[in-house]
């Protein structure tokens, strides 16, 4: 009974719209406790009935000229008439590699990543956190995790409309909370406006890391 359950919630979760026209390229300047520690860029191929994010993660936390963290994450999205029919990521999280790959078969989806490889019944829905259908219906989901293919079960909280950027953005703020397959905490707070992603913070092992959108980025 408990797996039949989510399978319906991840299929009701999964069916949604992209507006692939909506969709705008996405580049935010990343801190952490205040200091920059690299980027989190997005890329839209967008054409009717398609949508191609691409997406590219660098952060490098040095510590008296000595890089003490370094990550590098890349990820390749395909979606067609509303529906991802390929994901393939590759990730170098401090000399860790992880890798998640998708792809849509008769059925459902077929995942093979560095912590899960089986075949699935149901459709899914990415973390990648472009996408506002992740929290517009304000439901708890769970998630795939692209960076190993395993799945995060977020508790989501809609904490009401923010100004943001110096008041110059009116936007939506969410909370999301949930465990990694490592048992990981995740705690991240995220704004959206119009549907678009627009800021974000989240906490880990003590340390805040920052997103400001580059146009808005007061220290550049």
């Amino acid at each position: 009974m408990k797996k039949n359950l989510l399978s319906v919630t991840l299929l009701l979760a999964f069916f949604f719209e992209v507006k692939s026209s909506d969709l705008n390229n996405i580049y935010f300047n990343v801190y952490r406790n205040g200091s920059k520690i690299g980027y989190h860029k997005i890329d839209f191929d967008n054409k009717t009935n398609f949508v191609n994010p691409y997406v590219e993660i660098k952060f490098e936390v040095t510590f008296l000229g000595f890089t003490v963290y370094d990550y590098f994450h890349k990820n390749k999205e395909n979606w067609i008439n509303n529906s991802l029919v390929q994901l393939k990521t590759t990730t170098d999280k401090n000399g860790e590699d992880l890798y998640c790959n998708v792809s849509k078969t008769n059925n459902g989806m077929s995942l093979n990543g560095t912590n899960n490889k089986k075949d699935i019944n149901y459709q899914i829905l990415p973390t990648s956190y472009w996408n506002y259908k992740l929290v517009e219906d304000r439901k708890n989901k769970i998630v795939l995790n692209t960076q190993d293919c395993t799945f995060i079960d977020f508790k989501i909280d809609y904490l009401g409309e923010e100004n943001i950027y110096d008041k110059k953005i009116l936007a939506e703020h969410f909370k999301l909370t949930g465990k990694e397959f490592t048992g990981d905490d995740v705690d991240i707070d995220i704004w959206y406006e119009n549907s678009q992603w627009v800021k974000m913070i989240f906490y880990k092992d003590g340390s805040t890391i920052e997103y400001f959108l580059k146009d808005f980025d007061i220290n550049e």
